[in-house]
């Protein structure tokens, strides 16, 4: 389950990389569930950013959960922002998850770290120049 806790998203690196699969970005799939800690941290803190300050859909919501923690992670990993492989996931199937079942999959960033570091925590300005809700 991903939620937002004391005003800081958290979720797991399964989850993350589970719609990450979802979003054909399995390389950095691969990479989420080794990551360090201080990444981990840094993808829920981007995540969480985009959620209340990113592009809102068309609707005027902001994007999902699963969105946001697979973009951030592409930017984590990558150094860069990047629009995700495809635009929509691919349903849910079973077995599409090499380390689904791995002892990592619920580790989950250190609450007092988020909360120490702050909540645009890794979201540099080329980042914000290229999600930012247009004014």
């Amino acid at each position: 389950m991903t939620a937002v806790a004391f005003g800081v998203l958290d979720t797991s690196v399964g989850l993350i990389a589970e719609d990450l699969r979802r979003y054909g970005e399995d390389d950095v799939a691969l990479w989420v569930m080794t990551c360090s800690d201080d990444e981990l941290l840094r993808v829920c803190s981007v995540a969480d950013w985009l959620l209340l300050r990113g592009q809102a859909t068309t609707s005027g919501s902001s994007m999902m959960i699963a969105k946001a923690c697979a973009v951030a992670a592409v930017y984590v990993c990558e150094g860069k922002p990047r629009n995700l492989r495809r635009r929509r996931r691919m349903p849910a199937s079973a077995g599409t998850a090499p380390d689904e079942h791995s002892p990592d999959a619920d580790r989950r960033p250190d609450l007092m770290a988020q909360l120490s570091t702050g909540r645009d925590y890794g979201v540099g300005q080329d980042a914000r120049d290229f999600w930012s809700a247009p004014k």
